[in-house]
């Protein structure tokens, strides 16, 4: 089993607040009411794959904003996003984990302050206002602090200055990562690009392969075609009575699938967080979509951590291990429910194994999500 974060603590996240997880399992089922912290929670764990580089929160910060249809807000206000909302200049992120054997502790702490501007970046800044017809400011919002990142007995701390104006572009990403860790949004799979990773690995191919011929049994093969036009690869699925078919024409399901074992195979040896995994998969189809993403992510040394609202997925899943049957040996499901505690401003988590999840649910019809 793949066990690469062991626990987790969070002080100070979004709307979350002294969490503290004291062991996870090489699959995770998160569950809990809407507004609960689901989400905030996987974007905590997508922390930890990069902690000592700013660039990687400020990608954690406008993930949000790169799902929405509508005009998103600036890069500053989403890095103020991060911080739980106290009325207060001071912001505070604070994490610890321990992750592959090794204590990791991540603070961001700073405050907001007005800052001027200098010649450089007002020289940067002036085509654009210029564009826009507007007068160049010379002062502007800041967030001002610093970085604390521990792992082991490693300590590294970076001053970090970001204001209103600042941009993600052209800042240098570390190229050493702590943990190879992979996030799969709701809708994902509508984005493109389900092949990339797929294709490379022929027996994992023909696996994923067998998985969407679920969906439809007359596919053969997955496989990439250069459009005439722009000569650009495009995803498309050999058919054994339609011929050669673009992904594009097919449902959300098959989709959702690929992006899931595109996901499997970028997360090699690694972490994949899959937020509201049932999304475009029908009910009927949970129990060998999960059997997939349970057999793959044990050949590819993954952990998993899995957000939904469905407790026909969490049945799926349980289903799996055959309960039942098998004896009381090592199990590789936990059930994390997290509930959010408005009067006290805390979060709590109750961990429980898959087997005393499913023996509790056939006796006294047991909630998970509560």
């Amino acid at each position: 089993m793949a066990i690469h974060i062991e626990s987790l603590q969070i002080e100070e996240f979004r709307g979350i607040r002294q969490l503290s997880i004291p062991h996870f399992n090489h699959i995770n089922l998160l569950a809990g009411d809407n507004n609960c912290g689901k989400t905030s929670f996987l974007e905590a764990l997508l922390l930890l794959r990069n902690p000592a580089d700013f660039a990687s929160t400020l990608r954690v910060a406008r993930m949000r904003d790169s799902l929405t249809a509508t005009g998103s807000a600036s890069l500053f206000e989403s890095l103020l996003a991060l911080f739980p909302c106290n009325g207060s200049a001071a912001h505070a992120i604070r994490m610890q984990a321990c992750c592959n054997g090794q204590h990791v502790v991540y603070e961001l702490q700073g405050r907001n302050q007005t800052i001027l501007l200098n010649a450089e970046e007002q020289n940067e800044l002036s085509p654009v206002f210029t564009r826009q017809k507007k007068l160049l400011p010379s002062e502007c919002q800041a967030f001002q602090g610093e970085l604390l990142v521990q792992v082991g007995s490693s300590k590294q701390k970076n001053d970090i200055i970001f204001h209103e104006y600042s941009m993600l572009s052209g800042r240098k990403i570390a190229g050493t990562r702590l943990l190879n860790v992979v996030y799969l949004a709701p809708f994902d799979h509508l984005r493109g690009g389900l092949y990339s990773l797929i294709l490379k690995n022929a027996p994992f191919k023909e696996l994923c392969v067998g998985v969407v011929q679920l969906f439809d049994p007359g596919i053969t093969d997955l496989l990439y075609m250069k459009n005439e036009i722009t000569n650009r690869p495009v995803e498309y699925v050999s058919h054994k009575e339609l011929g050669m078919m673009p992904l594009s024409v097919y449902g959300d399901g098959i989709k959702k699938v690929l992006s899931i074992a595109n996901g499997i195979a970028m997360s090699v040896n690694g972490v994949l967080l899959i937020d509201e995994v049932e999304t475009a998969i029908h009910s009927r189809y949970f129990e060998n979509v999960f059997r997939f993403i349970a057999s793959a992510s044990r050949k590819f040394n993954v952990q998993v951590f899995l957000a939904t609202h469905s407790i026909e997925a969490i049945d799926a899943f349980l289903a799996l291990e055959n309960y039942d049957k098998v004896a009381d040996t090592d199990d590789p499901i936990s059930v994390v429910t997290l509930k959010k505690d408005a009067t006290f401003f805390r979060s709590y988590a109750r961990v429980l194994s898959g087997r005393h999840v499913y023996q509790n649910r056939e006796q006294f019809g047991f909630e998970v999500r509560l």
